[in-house]
């Protein structure tokens, strides 16, 4: 009785589990869902009554990615199925073979019980002992014996109802696995009729790709503008961060040398005191233990920076990549946001402005986290000024728009002088 109980629980448990999983597998794939259907409504507004561009292309690789991803979600969820359904059916098997131990274990009894059905053996057996505690023993025994079969009877009863239900849930698994299955089958072809859509569009980039070449050329410049600008106000926070420190270290030792002079002479230390650990390497852009903490901040929240603006998609990533379908090339120091005209534009991580200046027409802002940089160009309108403390989420202007008419922000991230990929550090969506 107590084992059956024991596999009861323990399947309940499994089956939990088991559940959870799902759950979050289901979940995970509505989040996707969402997001193709956001870029399906991103991609409409790129491609209505325009030429080809590169954001619509973007768009519709990003959703051939994500098409991707829902059906190794379900190809997980399928697994966990499979495993299901052979745990049911090993479980089945093994209620079956207790089923049958119990049923003849329970006919063993019937057939004793049966030899030894008159009233006089039972009246005998309890009249012959030798005193009266081995009489109540032996009532006793009759007892446990009656209860034991009773006991056999509940056994084999719920050993019955455990069968039913594991055989109902396989019939619900196999069921369930025809259903995911279905709609795995029907993803696969949405992501055929998506790579078609992309060979079209690609084919489309291609006839224009002397114009595009124009247009690559052309942003080329602004780059190459906004990187220098980013560079020289690095280098200028650098600098005076030097000097600073520089002067700082100036001060102090003059202090201490003062104090040397004017201190009471005392007899030397005999033992030298071992210098502190620093477990950071001291950079001279860290050097307030505010600022510190800043720079420790940013670098734990790394994966998990808020993006800058709630609605976005990348148009173009970060690093340099060719252009499919043409023999020209991208290469970024940074990403390119698609988004709407005028969406809010929010500082990713708390920090210092630096800089509000102007790239090629465009409104821009760089904020300092401690060893950190980050740029925000191509705003329609600026809402901090240099010198500003902001706070994570905080908004610091709106979004313009490109040469197409659409919404659209560059984002930088900076450690010192050195560029790195924005997407690295900011939440997956």
């Amino acid at each position: 009785m107590r084992i059956i109980i024991f596999c009861l629980l323990a399947f309940l448990v499994t089956d939990s589990v088991f559940g959870q999983s799902r759950d979050e597998l289901e979940r995970k794939r509505k989040e996707i869902q969402q997001e193709i259907t956001e870029l399906q409504r991103s991609q409409s507004i790129l491609q209505k009554d325009k030429k080809a561009n590169l954001a619509a292309l973007a768009a519709i690789q990003s959703k051939i990615r994500k098409r991707n991803a829902i059906i190794s979600n379900i190809s997980q969820e399928v697994r966990l199925i499979d495993e299901t359904i052979f745990n049911n059916n090993r479980e089945i098997f093994r209620l079956r073979r207790q089923l049958d131990t119990l049923r003849e274990q329970y006919a063993k009894t019937l057939v004793y019980a049966y030899q030894n059905r008159s009233s006089y053996d039972m009246i005998n057996f309890v009249f012959s002992s030798v005193n009266f505690n081995d009489a109540i023993r032996r009532v006793q025994y009759l007892k446990t014996y009656r209860n034991y079969r009773e006991e056999q009877v509940a056994s084999i009863y719920k050993t019955q109802d455990l069968l039913k239900d594991k055989i109902s849930t396989l019939h619900l698994n196999k069921k369930e696995k025809s259903r995911v299955l279905e709609e795995q089958t029907q993803e696969m072809k949405t992501l055929e009729d998506d790579k078609r859509e992309q060979n079209a569009y690609v084919q489309r980039l291609k006839a224009r790709e002397k114009e595009l070449a124009s247009e690559l050329a052309a942003k080329r410049r602004v780059a190459n503008s906004l990187q220098s600008a980013i560079a020289a106000i690095i280098l200028k926070e650098t600098r005076a961060a030097a000097a600073k420190a520089a002067a700082d270290a100036k001060a102090a030792a003059a202090a201490k040398a003062t104090a040397a002079r004017t201190a009471p002479a005392t007899t030397p230390a005999s033992s030298a005191a071992a210098p502190a650990a620093t477990e950071r390497k001291y950079n001279v852009l860290e050097n307030t233990p505010e600022v510190t903490r800043v720079s420790v901040g940013f670098e734990n929240n790394r994966r998990n920076l808020p993006w800058p603006v709630d609605r976005a998609q990348i148009s173009s990533p970060f690093g340099r990549r060719k252009i499919e379908g043409t023999s020209l090339y991208e290469d970024n120091q940074w990403i390119t946001i698609a988004t709407e005209v005028g969406t809010a534009v929010k500082a990713v991580f708390e920090g210092v402005v630096t800089t509000v200046y102007d790239v090629q027409g465009s409104q821009t802002v760089t904020i300092k986290h401690g060893k950190y940089f980050t740029t925000y160009y191509n705003l329609s309108s600026v809402a901090v000024n240099k010198g500003d403390q902001v706070r994570m989420g905080q908004v610091i202007g709106k979004a313009g728009s490109n040469d197409d008419g659409d919404g659209e922000i560059l984002f930088v991230v900076n450690q010192e002088s050195r560029f790195l990929d924005p997407e690295q550090w900011l939440k997956a969506r």
